[in-house]
């Protein structure tokens, strides 16, 4: 008997472990790729709005925890030049944000720095470590 039940707890055990090497279903949303619509303009009091941008600026999101964005990561920027990294990972429990990114190319002595992201009604947006408010709003392109 006692045999029979280390079986049983032995493969519901085995049936429990998780493929890391998917992506987890909060994840799917946000793989792909994204094209920034909107900047956040705050004058520092909290009473700012995203306002619409002109911008090829993109973001992608991919399955193995990377992303890339044709710019700058560090820092909230529209501009588009060479290609930066980092590594992205999800946060539950968070009401501000769904995740954070890490980028990989930037200079820093004091904190590492972070990217804040989250999705709203279809949009994605990053929440920059700025003084006043700093957010990006982007749309999910289509293949």
């Amino acid at each position: 008997m006692k045999s029979g039940i280390l079986i049983f707890l032995s493969l519901v055990l085995i049936s429990c472990t998780s493929d890391d090497s998917k992506p987890k279903e909060e994840d799917s949303e946000l793989l792909g790729k994204w094209k920034l619509i909107e900047q956040l303009s705050d004058p520092g009091d909290g009473s700012g709005v995203f306002n619409p941008i002109v911008s090829n600026r993109t973001i992608e999101f991919f399955s193995n925890g990377t992303v890339t964005i044709n710019g700058i990561l560090c820092y909230m920027s529209s501009q588009v030049g060479d290609e930066s990294s980092g590594t992205y990972s999800a946060v539950s429990g968070n009401d501000f944000s769904d995740g954070e990114i890490i980028p990989n190319d930037c200079d820093s002595n004091f904190v590492e720095p972070k990217v804040f992201y989250k999705i709203e009604e279809a949009n994605l947006i990053l929440w920059y470590l700025c003084i006043e408010p700093c957010g990006q709003k982007f749309i999910k392109l289509t293949d």
